[in-house]
């Protein structure tokens, strides 16, 4: 074979190796984490857990087709927020999808495994022609016994205005089979230099319940019988559960200066019913004005 011939085939090879896997290239696609393990589950309790779809090149959109092998009754108890056919928007290399599991209150008890397969849908040619799949592997066990397991990863004061009372914000995760709250808490209110007691306020009453197996954020309040002044303080807090601190934060935080579209916007949340009322009447008093005018014309 001539030398030219073979520089020739050399030629194509390269130019193949690098114009091919423009049309055949495999972009990596996955799902973080791939499991779903609930073993604390009682009957009427519900589950939620978020995935993430993950890719490396979001070059388009990707039609995903979810599939659910798991027998029955378990199968008609998983629910996925996008549904079983979605898609995940250009741009996105981590897409949330959240796995809801409800439990029946006549479930049996057991154990149930499952997979939920989810599977990247070619839309158009010059695509990736082969499918990617990423699953998670579904293990429910559903008992009678209660399993408590909660945490508060999160306490934040928020900056107020003036004459509010302060506010601690909460992020309360539920682990466990049956509903949690806090039972008591107190609030220790300093100056900006840490050093003087202006207030000490104890709550024992008005805590949100948080359902099993949810993440939930609130705020508390906690109402002083003075006017809180434009400046820096301290705030110490302490939330309790039978009798013990489960949760506590120390920081600064601002009170700001209100203005006339602050207040109005803080009474319209505190007095919304009677503004509501006030509009339904307006609302009918119009209605009527307008009744009589036509009657008249008429």
């Amino acid at each position: 074979m001539r030398l030219s011939h073979l520089v020739l085939i050399a030629a194509v090879a390269v130019g193949l190796f690098f114009l091919v896997p423009a049309q055949l290239t495999h972009a990596a696609f996955g799902i973080s984490p791939p499991f779903l393990n609930a073993d604390h589950l009682v009957p009427g309790t519900k589950y939620v857990q978020t995935v993430y779809l993950v890719q490396d090149q979001p070059n388009t959109n990707l039609n995903i087709q979810a599939n659910l092998q798991m027998d029955q009754p378990a199968a008609s108890w998983v629910s996925i927020d996008k549904g079983f056919n979605f898609v995940i928007p250009e741009g996105t290399r981590q897409f949330p999808v959240e796995i809801t599991i409800s439990v029946p209150q006549n479930a049996g008890l057991g154990v149930y495994h499952g997979n939920l397969t989810f599977t990247t849908q070619p839309s158009s040619a010059g695509q990736v022609t082969i499918a990617l799949g990423a699953q998670v592997a579904i293990n429910l066990t559903v008992g009678s016994g209660t399993f408590e397991k909660y945490s508060v990863p999160l306490i934040s004061f928020p900056d107020i205005l003036e004459g509010q009372s302060p506010v601690v914000d909460v992020k309360f995760e539920n682990d466990g089979n049956v509903p949690e709250s806090f039972d008591g808490a107190t609030y220790t209110l300093f100056d900006q230099y840490d050093s003087v007691q202006l207030a000490y306020i104890q709550k024992s009453s008005g805590f949100p319940v948080t359902p099993p197996f949810t993440i939930q954020d609130y705020s508390i309040q906690f109402p002083l019988d003075f006017y809180l002044g434009i400046g820096e303080y301290w705030g110490v807090v302490d939330f309790y559960k039978n009798g013990q601190v489960v949760a506590s934060q120390k920081t600064v935080f601002n009170v700001l200066k209100a203005t006339w579209y602050n207040e109005l916007g803080n009474y319209l949340a505190d007095e919304w019913i009677y503004v509501l009322i006030i509009a339904v009447l307006l609302v009918l008093v119009i209605a009527l004005a307008v009744w009589r005018s036509r009657r008249r014309g008429a």
